[in-house]
């Protein structure tokens, strides 16, 4: 892979990314604040709705896998299993034992999880054959 393909990997890669996180802030908020969810159970379940549309983009846009969907789906699931649990711990944790506000830890943790799903997705998930 050139330096270049890297480079537009990388923007689709934020370009997912993002959206994914403007909606995912916004839901949470909605969750919350608008129908009285607690703060991890909203996140938690926001984290885990982004995850199908996130694996579609990425897999047939950011990384254009040739994989097979069986092989990278189970990849994925567990790269989300490591990413609801890196969310859950810094959102519970981070609201419990400070006073920022809930939005705030919540951008933390989604800043988290782009570089975990980011170095996760490049070396194993989407991988692509040799």
């Amino acid at each position: 892979m050139t330096d270049y393909s890297r480079f537009f990997r990388l923007l689709r890669f934020v370009f997912v990314g993002g959206s994914s996180g403007f909606l995912y802030l916004v839901f949470v908020f909605v969750l919350v604040d608008v129908l009285g969810i607690q703060v991890t159970l909203a996140s938690t379940l926001v984290c885990i709705a982004a995850a199908g549309y996130n694996y579609l983009m990425h897999y047939h846009w950011t990384f254009a896998s040739d994989a097979p969907h069986g092989k990278v789906l189970v990849r994925y699931l567990l790269m989300i299993a490591g990413a609801v649990l890196i969310n859950g711990l810094i959102v519970h944790f981070g609201t419990m034992f400070s006073t920022i506000h809930y939005l705030v830890i919540q951008f933390v943790a989604a800043l988290a999880l782009a570089c975990w799903s980011l170095s996760v997705s490049s070396l194993w998930v989407f991988r692509q054959r040799s």
